[in-house]
């Protein structure tokens, strides 16, 4: 198990109360020499790496290093905007999520073909409803990795398993490519779910209705769109889980950003609620494709640090 020993009376155990208590406790420290194995103590500032035992790693700010070795790198920085930002954009343009909207806004035109104002609403109320219960499954994914962590301490092997998943994940949507076949596990919605799915979307008439539906249809999405929120999961699971609501913030912003140019481009009548999901058939392999590069190289860049 990970720990930090400021002092003879001061330890840190585990690798979630390092992470939640580190900064209080130098905060709360005056000064603090390093304390040696034969019971002496040296400052900083004075302390040679290459002469202490046990090759530990010295971490100053920004920076650590590593005893014996005598080199200072930056501490790599698991959570970035842009991987983030990547894992959001893989999301976004996971078919199922284009396909489900569509349903439900052909549900809307064909009870109500004249009244286009419905279908904004409708369409606005769909991805609110999304929106809303993504963040919910988000908290929840982190809470679960940071109760993993505190209990078997595992942090270290953390992100090279979010590394492995990532590029998993990337093969299997770069084979959709080459190969595909609608409905299988992790990339789509499984082909058993989704008459179920068109059953409870044909009944939505009106706005309130395609709120209610989103709410339920979202457990019918996570099959094929959880893989990146779990990478993106593990990632905020680093933060203390009040802190991670701006970074899900701006993940489910972008997840949900086609859901409502899609709703506006139909509602404006740039074009038909048909012609959406043909582009949506005619590029799937393209979707997939762009989907399984960007996952890979986040896995990749992951598993080569």
């Amino acid at each position: 198990m990970l720990h930090i020993q400021f002092n003879k009376d001061n330890v840190l155990l585990g690798d979630f109360p390092i992470l939640r208590n580190f900064k209080d406790t130098i905060s709360s420290m005056e000064r603090n020499p390093c304390p040696l194995i034969d019971g002496s103590s040296v400052p900083y500032k004075e302390l040679d790496c290459d002469t202490v035992p046990g090759r530990p790693e010295i971490l100053v700010g920004e920076n650590k290093t590593a005893a014996g070795g005598g080199s200072c790198d930056e501490i790599p920085q698991e959570l970035t905007l842009t991987k983030i930002l990547s894992l959001a954009v893989v999301d976004s343009i996971n078919p199922c999520a284009i396909a489900v909207l569509a349903l439900m806004l052909i549900a809307i035109m064909s009870y109500n073909p004249k009244k286009r104002m419905k279908v904004l609403f409708a369409g606005l109320a769909f991805t609110l409803s999304v929106f809303i219960m993504y963040i919910i499954y988000g908290l929840v994914i982190i809470k679960f990795f940071q109760l993993v962590q505190l209990l078997t301490g595992i942090r270290v092997w953390l992100y090279k398993i979010l590394g492995l998943g990532a590029v998993v994940l990337g093969v299997l949507n770069i084979r959709d490519f080459f190969g595909y076949k609608p409905g299988r596990l992790a990339t789509e919605m499984p082909l058993m779910l989704r008459p179920k799915v068109k059953k409870i979307i044909s009944k939505v008439t009106s706005p309130k209705g395609a709120f209610i539906v989103g709410i339920f249809v979202t457990l019918f999405l996570l099959p094929c769109t959880i893989g990146p929120y779990i990478i993106a999961g593990g990632i905020l699971s680093a933060l203390e889980l009040f802190k991670t609501l701006p970074w899900l913030l701006i993940y489910n912003l972008v997840f949900v950003l086609p859901m409502i140019i899609i709703t506006l481009v139909v509602y404006l009548g740039f074009t038909t609620v048909e012609n959406v999901s043909g582009w949506k058939d005619k590029n799937i392999k393209w979707l997939h494709l762009v989907a399984g590069i960007i996952m890979a190289l986040l896995g990749i860049l992951r598993r080569s640090k």
